[in-house]
């Protein structure tokens, strides 16, 4: 499911163009429209962008030396 939504974002196509693999194009579009307007999108780029900053940080969330 996920990886048609993010297969039609990553190429801009349209949603008829995406591969038969990944399901019917309307499933997918019907998907995305609900977690974009019931924000389950939103949370999870926040959850994404959350854990990638958390990374390279020691505890207490200090930043680790570069090099």
């Amino acid at each position: 499911m996920v990886n048609g939504i993010l297969w039609r974002r990553r190429t801009g196509a349209p949603w008829r163009d995406i591969p038969e693999r990944y399901g019917p194009w309307q499933t997918r579009y019907e998907r995305f429209k609900r977690w974009d307007e019931d924000g389950t999108w939103a949370r999870l780029l926040e959850e994404m962008q959350v854990k990638d900053d958390s990374i390279g940080r020691r505890p207490g969330g200090r930043p680790l030396p570069a090099g």
